[in-house]
């Protein structure tokens, strides 16, 4: 079994697997669940939309094409580099620290420490859409991660979150295992929750059966702020 890396709470772990080209999490098109619900995470069709740990996701364009502005957020400055480069976009930068940002027509890349992002000086958000940021951390991380979500969300706010469940004992992560019981947990008080989809991944991810996997679940869940 491999062993654990609690060096994933530590945004220098993320900064050297950019670095090292460690990136096996990235996709080279939209997250198909993103596609295809949207509209309940932005029913309005121009919502300013926050992406925490975003890396270079393409998520970002599509965001944009379908007409919503967008705030991408990820402390490796070589993921937004990539990001230029493969959108074969130009971005003016500015320091607003503790990020510099790069803006390239409605995307802003905010690159700093997500949890440094302030409701009171940078807004709340109609809408977030997490792929693999709340999976990214830890167990001892994720309830200060999930608290400033809600920070970040709106009254009347909509998360659109995609998780994995699997059994941890079985591999270390990260990606961690975060089940449906435990979003209700972290997110519960603060958001009514609506389970939206499910489906196994070990066909399409055979890599986990190599790591002793025999159930891995993709959920999809979201969350509208109380």
């Amino acid at each position: 079994m491999t062993p654990a890396e609690p060096s994933a709470a530590d945004p220098d772990y993320w900064v050297a697997r950019w670095s090292e080209g460690r990136t096996g999490f990235h996709r080279a098109s939209p997250q198909p669940w993103l596609v295809e619900h949207l509209e309940k995470l932005a029913p309005n069709g121009d919502e300013r939309v926050l992406v925490p740990l975003c890396g270079k996701s393409v998520d970002l364009a599509f965001l944009e094409s379908r007409g919503h502005s967008v705030v991408g957020v990820d402390v490796a400055e070589k993921a937004f580099q990539e990001f230029l480069a493969e959108q074969k976009r130009s971005a003016s930068v500015r320091t607003e620290p503790p990020f510099t940002i790069h803006a390239t027509g409605r995307i802003e890349l905010w690159c700093g420490d997500f949890f440094a992002v302030d409701p009171a000086r940078h807004g709340t958000f109609p809408a977030i859409f997490d792929r693999a940021a709340l999976i990214a951390f830890p167990d001892a991380r994720r309830a200060e991660y999930a608290r400033k979500l809600v920070e970040l969300l709106a009254p009347g706010g909509r998360l659109l979150l995609v998780a994995m469940e699997y059994d941890q004992a079985k591999w270390a992560g990260p990606p961690f295992s975060v089940t449906r019981d435990e979003i209700a947990r972290r997110f519960g008080k603060a958001c009514r929750m609506k389970p939206i989809a499910e489906k196994s991944l070990l066909e399409e991810e055979p890599v986990w059966r190599e790591r002793g996997i025999d159930r891995l679940a993709e959920t999809l869940t979201l969350l509208k702020r109380r």
